[in-house]
């Protein structure tokens, strides 16, 4: 298992970012509501500020899933391999 999960942490960040296109791709196709709903309006409507807001908010949101929950597990679950080395 150690050796397999620096695969697993990049299938699970690589399934993040998918998770969330997919996310807004059908709240844009077949939702009146949502993020994806707002972005593509905002856009429709060239309203440049409203599309940055969502975007950025948006960024922050994956960013903060990022730095909250995968990085301390990836530290965490490595912690091993830093005792190693300081060993040899």
């Amino acid at each position: 298992m150690p050796q397999l999960f620096p695969y697993l942490m990049a299938a699970t960040r690589g399934g993040l970012a998918l998770i969330w296109k997919i996310v807004l791709v059908v709240e844009l196709l077949g939702r009146s509501d949502g993020v994806g709903f707002q972005l593509h309006l905002a856009f429709q409507v060239f309203d440049v500020a409203a599309l940055l807001a969502y975007s950025f908010a948006f960024i922050g949101v994956v960013q903060l899933i990022e730095l909250v929950v995968l990085q301390p597990l990836e530290r965490r679950a490595s912690r091993w391999r830093r005792s190693g080395v300081a060993h040899a």
